[in-house]
């Protein structure tokens, strides 16, 4: 007989830990832009760079931080139902 669910406990550890993580790359891409903002670097290499950073890279992590974000309340909210299911 298959059981279908999850260890309600590890599927909130997840959402928490996904969430976590989120911020860590939060956390990172603030503080390497306030390390770049802060350099002294001229010339079209740097503002080649800059442009990048804040377009491209920025953009990127964004992306990744919404991700681990909505991965996190999903599981979150997957633990609560089975949780609910459960009783």
């Amino acid at each position: 007989m298959a059981i279908w669910g999850a260890d309600v406990e590890q599927l909130r550890t997840l959402g928490t830990k996904l969430q976590a993580g989120a911020s860590e790359i939060e956390q990172q891409r603030t503080n390497l832009t306030r390390v770049l903002d802060s350099t002294t670097w001229e010339g079209p290499d740097a503002q080649n760079f800059r442009s990048e950073w804040s377009g491209n890279h920025t953009s990127a992590l964004n992306q990744v931080i919404q991700a681990l974000k909505d991965a996190g309340q999903k599981a979150t909210k997957n633990a609560n139902e089975q949780d609910q299911a459960s009783r």
